[in-house]
């Protein structure tokens, strides 16, 4: 019976058997004792096929214990967290009620049991580790020490052991478990440690931080683009500049013109390049701690210039991928930025960041009108913007081609197949309405709009609430100097902000030499809004009034 259990739905010819249940030296009998052991394994009620003399054991392998546990281990393998890589590794080893074909010693049940017992002690490994990666050193410690202890020459539980330790804070006890070891080894065989312990065992003496075996190659990107449209350069220029090594890729564009769907495209095409895993984050205020955690660390320290070195020293032996959003300012993304060449970082924006000298620059603007109208057409259809081409033209014009605002026009006219686009020009062009206009759903411009405008400075948000008022789209310094009572230069220093928020462009320059700027129809109205909602009226009108008086001065002088 136990020689059929180890090839269970497979056929066992009468030699096989011979040899296992006689080794070299058979009996005479050795052939009818079969016959009879099999005769009576039948009259209990086991299902034994017998064809061409050879016998096969009839029954499925998931009610066979031993085959059980190879299934679960195997499915341990496949897990996706380590909490269900040790769930699953623990319902396995529970499997075990004593050593393996115990009782039964011809050579091919030796061999047979020795190979179980190795599965065995595997699958006590591989949940030692998935139990580190979880932070349960404590709880790890006595198990690991009594599996050392019985399995002095398996140096994987004293590594164990020692990194257990080490997390736990108990660093004696680790060097102490080196040493044993080291003398054991020295004693018995005349060898060292593994090269692995030695390393292990120097960054334990230098304090570094160990990052469990088992720690899970994080997989963090959210789902990809399921289509990204016009951004087929510079998602070029992305892959190849991370193909070739650049360590930071620094995405900026104002909100709404799609800077995390690029991000996310690039990240997940050039995946393949980074095998140990993709970090991912839109915090970047508190990006460190999370990293590290995903990187199987769970010693973090308070100081963030030590939460950057242990992160950094993390990735130095590893190829991982690291994407931030929402990135306020440089400085901000050199607390971790990669030291290595095999690791890189893709971060968005809506400031610059133009003094990461070392970063690939792409900068977003809205889409052509072309790609703007391809957009369009995927969600709405081609022939229904083909029978208001000016109308399309129009919107896209006061979306200014930014594929947010894009997409929620084709979702509201896909919904609304009884609209004329006329219409919904018309109600774009009304300042009051073209922000509630531009939701659908989930999607909403005026969230984006939120995001940048609370990003920017206390006095770059009142200069922009000013001109949102005004409902001047052509804002000269001049302008921004009456409307907030400031002098030319403080003037031009807080446009040039909102220029660099993406908030303004610069549309020309006046015959003194100082540029122009236009503010962007939706900005123009959230910045109205927010006016509205944190300013007083007759501060708003006395602006506006000595803006026109500047204008009339101005005429009065020519």
């Amino acid at each position: 019976m136990a020689r059929l259990l180890l090839s269970p739905g497979q056929l066992v010819s009468m030699d096989a058997l011979v040899d296992g249940l006689y080794g070299e030296r058979p009996v005479k009998s050795a052939r009818n004792q079969i016959h009879r052991g099999v005769g009576e394994l039948r009259q209990q009620g086991v299902r034994i096929v017998e064809q061409d003399g050879s016998y096969l054991l009839n029954t499925p392998t998931e009610v066979i214990d031993a085959w059980r546990f190879k299934s679960l281990t195997e499915s341990a393998k496949t897990a996706a967290h380590s909490r269900d890589k040790v769930r699953l590794l623990q319902e396995a080893l529970k499997v075990w009620r004593g050593p393996a074909l115990a009782g039964l010693d011809s050579q091919v049940f030796r061999a047979a049991a020795e190979e179980w017992e190795e599965r065995r002690l595997t699958a006590i490994q591989e949940r030692f580790g998935a139990g580190l990666a979880l932070g349960n050193h404590n709880d790890l410690i006595p198990e690991i020490r009594r599996l050392t202890s019985e399995h002095p020459m398996r140096e994987h539980f004293s590594w164990q052991l020692m990194t257990a330790c080490y997390r736990a804070g108990r660093t004696g006890e680790a060097i102490a478990a080196f040493t044993r070891l080291r003398e054991e080894l020295s004693e018995q065989l005349g060898i060292d440690p593994s090269p692995e312990l030695r390393h292990l065992y120097e960054q334990i003496l230098r304090q570094e931080p160990v990052p469990a075996e088992d720690a899970p190659v994080p997989r963090q990107l959210p789902p990809r683009p399921l289509k990204i449209t016009g951004r087929s350069w510079e998602l070029e220029r992305i892959r190849t500049a991370l193909e070739r090594g650049s360590r930071t890729v620094a995405i900026t564009g104002a909100s709404g013109s799609g800077k995390t769907t690029l991000a996310l495209e690039a990240a997940h095409s050039s995946a393949e390049l980074f095998p140990d895993g993709q970090l991912y984050t839109t915090e970047p205020d508190d990006v460190l701690p999370g990293m590290l955690r995903a990187l199987g660390d769970t010693r973090v320290p308070k100081r963030q210039d030590e939460q950057s070195g242990r992160l950094r020293t993390l990735l130095s032996s590893r190829r991982i991928l690291i994407v931030v959003e929402n990135v306020a300012s440089a400085s901000q993304v050199r607390s971790f930025l990669p030291a290595c060449r095999e690791c890189a970082l893709i971060v968005t924006s809506r400031s610059s960041l133009s003094s990461l000298r070392e970063a690939v620059q792409i900068t977003l603007g809205g889409l052509s009108v072309d790609d703007a109208w391809a957009l369009l057409a995927d969600g709405t259809g081609a022939h229904r913007l083909a029978a208001e081409p000016a109308a399309t033209h129009r919107v896209i014009e006061l979306c200014d081609g930014l594929p947010l605002a894009v997409d929620i026009i084709a979702a509201k006219l896909a919904a609304r197949p009884h609209w004329d686009i006329a219409t919904l020009a018309t109600r774009l062009e009304d300042r009051d309405r073209i922000l509630s206009e531009l939701r659908h759903d989930d999607l909403d411009i005026r969230v984006a709009l939120d995001s940048g405008y609370l990003s920017l400075s206390p006095e770059a948000r009142t200069l922009l609430r000013k001109i949102g008022y005004s409902g001047k789209q052509d804002v000269s310094v001049q302008d921004a100097s009456c409307l907030e009572k400031i002098s030319p230069a403080e003037a031009e220093w807080r446009i040039e902000a909102l220029v660099d928020a993406r908030m303004l462009t610069v549309s020309g320059m006046e015959s003194g030499g100082r540029f122009t700027y236009h503010c962007p129809p939706m900005v123009l109205a959230h910045s109205r809004e927010r006016a509205l909602a944190e300013d007083q009226i007759a501060e708003l009108d006395a602006a506006v009034s000595r803006v026109l008086t500047g204008m009339e001065d101005s005429a009065d002088r020519h």
